[in-house]
């Protein structure tokens, strides 16, 4: 970056600095007032010694420092980390208002930002995209974020409320006109809630349950996203047809669904009964939402017959509801007698508190004989209508101008009705196996183990049996517990679509998805339980299975059972890849070049067979799990696999970065919706280059397999340095999140989860599966191709979007690595000879990607190219570095104690975790 804009990008980035120096400064007047002076002159003293070894190394300055956290007791200790952990959620605030700060930047220069939605309405129509196209390609579009549970982002909704606090607070410090009396006031609001964070445990006393996730993820759809995705979506319509100056359908093509509560993949404590619940808590809380929003209505329709008159259809609907709501409407009789939006209004939120009181006795599943409840709304279409009516009466009758907060309400049941956001519903090929094998033997399917049969057999066996359900017979049939959770998960999707919305619960997702048995397992099992029209989501994961899926989706595509399948479906696939358990089996490269290949192939498939596609992407937080911006990573993707049809995993830490904060949320959302329609729309031919391109992509990627390979799977020793120079152990151990480490009890690498195992290896900051292999591809790459290889690789950075952001994610990555506190880590390998050559392995291989990466974009140092990313890291870095030594020192002493418990000290480790969690701001 040339020197006037980095001149240009500080001077940007000065409110930033000044906005953490300022809570800083409170932090440490609470730290004072809290814990003393002493407290915060150790504070201040470990701060300012790792900040000046970040500017210059100095062995001896680093023992000091170690030897002074060393001598803390376990108390003191806890508590500096807790310092800094307090300190990044301050930090991270602050930066998140500077994003903020930068879009009403450009709104007050009247100016789109790029990536908004107004940029890409405007690039749209000069695309000459006509609207007749448009509304067309718009009633097709399906862009949905999945939030999911994830063991990175443990904090307690009461930590998230008082961050919601601050961060509010100071929006209105900065951008509301205050008197000195009112900034005073503010600020010491702040000050207060600072204190408050310090005064609150920021773990659970107990391990994390599910719906302990339940509620979390909750929390930011019930403050953030309830409001701002129809919103988001409300102004997007409006920009067009301003744009185009026509009218155009309004469609709620983004959606938010969800997997906490109905993934059971690995995670003995999601069962039917949970799902259930999980349902009825979503269902609470959008309705108690619905009931907010009509009280607020209520305050304003206030419009008199007298003087406006309303529709005949309006009075008409007041009267059925006084015939259903007899007893309310009898205390309501003389209220509100000539105001027939307000009695409209009081009608339908008594019905929506009625639906509310049906939902909690639902949560027992049982009958209240003693108690009498009238009119309620049976489902979310029935509240439209009652909608639709106002509106309607509206329009005819002078409230034009009202109309818009009326389509604002119903934008959100639109995209929310009764069940607020979908559901996934997630299990293993392993156990559904093993259940239908076992309901295949003991109701007398087959005269053969199922498990036994050949991948021919079991597809011929399994379309005879899809033809021939449901087979009543299984109904008075016993099975083991594990079959019968199994049987009653699928029988608890049938109740909820039933009873609540179909959309409720739509897709079953299948992981480690390997052939046609396993997906027509599921059907089977769908069509035995009366589960008509739910989609079946095969997810491949492994490097080999992502290199056979459009073969094994080509023979589900030709079976006559699965054909009729896909017709109920109106010939939609959903399709999911695992970015998390292809890096860990193949390397950061080998992974996105397989996902990459893997989607063209299944695309050319799916147009093949005249299906209609969509790819869900298992994207995790941290690079080696497929993280990143997710913008740039759309973009990425291969020409022609989008076509405005995507899904995406938002997942732990980087859920409440993007959504925390309303403004940032809509950023985030605005992001997204621009790249999705960019790469539908506006996507540029492929380029001639792009043979080439592929051959060299070919040729790093087995290059890196094989050193990938060769380090993690193939070299002895590799489990116990593993083990030893990362917290895995600890991080299995502790209980993060509800759901185990591992798939199964043993030490093999392959049942290991993605997430802990990126975890521990960014934790250690090795952060060895966001880079690893790429050093020793591009060495063998330019060795083999001396005269064009840099020069190819080069023209591939700048004019491949894919190929870019592989090697700008990797620069991200590299970045948050730091080989100096990763010896330190090496170094509790007790084997010498083991810890010396795997660790000089990971030194050698970083060193040689970072001279690749500066190689390729013609860079000085890792992220030239991205100044404020590059800065940021660097000012985080000193904050972070007490946070490792400090967990070093206390994962010793907790390996010491060769297993014997302490709560104090696990505890301490956690808070550590979190700790480096919020400092590089994504670890799992």
């Amino acid at each position: 970056m040339p020197p006037k804009f980095k001149r240009a990008t500080r001077q940007r980035l000065k409110p930033l600095h000044e906005e953490v120096r300022w809570l800083a400064k409170c932090l440490g007047r609470v730290l004072i007032e809290q814990e003393g002076r002493p407290f915060f002159n150790l504070v201040e003293s470990i701060r300012k010694t790792a900040i000046q070894l970040r500017r210059h190394y100095n062995s001896s300055l680093e023992a000091e420092l170690l030897k002074k956290i060393r001598g803390l007791d376990l108390e003191k200790m806890t508590k500096v980390i807790r310092t800094f952990n307090v300190y990044f959620q301050l930090v991270n605030l602050a930066e998140d208002k500077h994003r903020i700060r930068r879009k009403r930047a450009y709104e007050s220069e009247n100016r789109p930002q790029p990536g908004s939605i107004e940029e890409i309405v405007q690039k749209i129509k000069q695309a000459k995209v006509s609207a007749r196209t448009l509304k067309k390609l718009l009633s097709e579009f399906s862009i949905e974020l999945v939030l999911t549970a994830h063991p990175t982002e443990a904090q307690r909704r009461s930590i998230l409320e008082k961050l919601f606090v601050v961060d509010r607070l100071l929006f209105e410090r900065e951008y509301r006109v205050l008197t000195p009396r009112e900034r005073e006031q503010i600020e010491k609001q702040i000050s207060d809630e600072i204190t408050l964070l310090w005064q609150t445990d920021e773990l659970r006393r107990r391990k994390q349950t599910v719906y302990d996730e339940v509620d979390n993820g909750l929390f930011y759809l019930d403050e953030v996203l309830f409001d701002v995705l129809p919103e988001t979506l409300l102004r997007f319509h409006a920009l067009l047809e301003k744009a185009y100056g026509k009218k155009i359908p309004f469609v709620p093509f983004t959606r938010f669904g969800s997997w906490v509560g109905g993934d059971r993949d690995g995670n003995p404590f999601v069962n039917f009964e949970v799902t259930l619940e999980t349902i009825r808590r979503q269902k609470d809380v959008v309705l108690r939402k619905y009931i907010k929003v009509l009280e607020d209505l209520l305050v304003d329709l206030s419009q008199s017959v007298h003087l406006v008159g309303a529709a005949r259809p309006l009075f008409d609907s007041i009267e059925e509801d006084e015939k259903i709501l007899p007893l309310f409407s009898e205390s309501v009789k003389i209220k509100s007698q000539h105001e027939p939006y307000r009695k409209k209004i009081s009608y339908m939120q008594r019905k929506l508190i009625n639906s509310l009181r049906l939902n909690a006795l639902d949560v027992q599943r049982q009958t209240a004989p003693d108690e009498t409840i009238e009119g309620h709304y049976p489902n979310a279409q029935a509240f439209r209508e009652d909608l639709t009516l106002l509106i309607d009466s509206l329009k005819e009758y002078k409230g034009e101008f009202l109309v818009s907060r009326l389509e604002s309400i119903l934008a959100k049941i639109e995209l929310f009705g009764f069940h607020f956001v979908k559901l996934d519903i997630r299990d293993n090929t392993a156990q559904i196996e093993e259940a239908v094998s076992e309901i295949i033997t003991t109701a007398g399917f087959s005269n053969q183990p199922f498990s036994g049969l050949d991948e021919e057999e079991k597809v011929g066996l399994l379309s005879r049996l899809i033809k021939e359900a449901p087979n009543p017979e299984l109904e008075v049939l016993s099975f083991s517990p594990a079959t019968a959770e199994i049987l009653a998960t699928f029988q608890a999707i049938r109740e909820i679509r039933e009873n609540i919305d179909p959309k409720a619960i739509d897709s079953y997702i299948l992981s480690m998805t390997r052939g046609r048995s396993d997906v027509l397992s599921v059907l089977w099992l769908a069509s035995e339980t009366r589960n008509k029209k739910l989609m079946i989501v095969p997810l491949f994961e492994t490097i080999e299975d992502l290199k056979q899926c459009a073969q094994v989706m080509e023979s589900l595509y030709q079976n006559p059972a699965y054909k009729n399948h896909l017709e109920t479906l109106g010939r939609h696939q959903e399709i999911m890849l695992g970015y998390s358990d292809s890096n860990k089996d193949g390397g950061f490269l080998t992974s996105n070049w397989c996902l990459y290949l893997a989607q063209q192939e299944l695309t050319r498939t799916a147009k093949q067979y005249g299906i209609k596609q969509e790819l869900f992407h298992g994207r995790g937080g941290t690079i080696g799990r497929g993280g990143g911006p997710t913008n740039q990573a759309i973009m990425a993707q291969p020409r022609g696999t989008i076509e405005g049809r995507i899904k995406i995993t938002e997942q732990g830490e980087v859920v409440s970065s993007k959504y925390s904060n309303p403004l940032i949320a809509e950023r985030n959302l605005e992001l997204v919706i621009s790249a999705v329609l960019a790469a539908t729309l506006l996507d540029d031919k492929p380029s001639p280059k792009r043979e080439a391109w592929e051959e060299a992509m070919h040729m790093l990627s087995e290059a890196a397999y094989q050193r990938y390979r060769a380090f993690v799977y193939e070299t002895n020793g590799f489990m116990d340095y593993y083990k030893q120079s990362t917290p895995i152990d600890e991080v299995s151990r502790l209980n993060i999140g509800s759901r185990p480490a591992r798939r199964r009890d043993n030490e093999k690498i392959e049942d290991l989860r993605a997430i802990p195992w990126v975890f521990s290896w960014m934790q250690s900051r090795q952060t060895v599966p966001g880079w690893f292999g790429f050093g020793a591809a591009f060495n063998q790459y330019v060795a083999l191709n001396p005269k064009t290889g840099l020069s190819l690789l080069r023209e591939m950075y700048q004019e491949w979007p894919f190929f870019r952001a592989v090697v700008d994610f990797m620069q991200m990555s590299t970045q948050k690595a730091d080989m100096h506190i990763a010896r330190h880590y090496a170094d509790l390998v007790e084997d010498e000879e083991l810890r010396t050559r795997f660790f000089q392995w990971v030194v050698t291989e970083f060193n040689d990607t970072i001279k690749a990466i500066l190689a390729i974009t013609r860079q000085k140092e890792i992220l030239d190219n991205n100044y404020a990313l590059q800065h940021s890291i660097r000012l985080r870095n000193p904050y972070v570095d007490p946070i490792s030594y400090a967990q070093l020192i206390l994962l010793k002493e907790l390996r010491q104690m060769k297993g014997r418990h302490s709560e104090d000290l696990e505890r301490a480790v956690l808070l550590s975790i979190n700790g480096v969690a919020h400092g590089l701001r994504n670890t799992g």
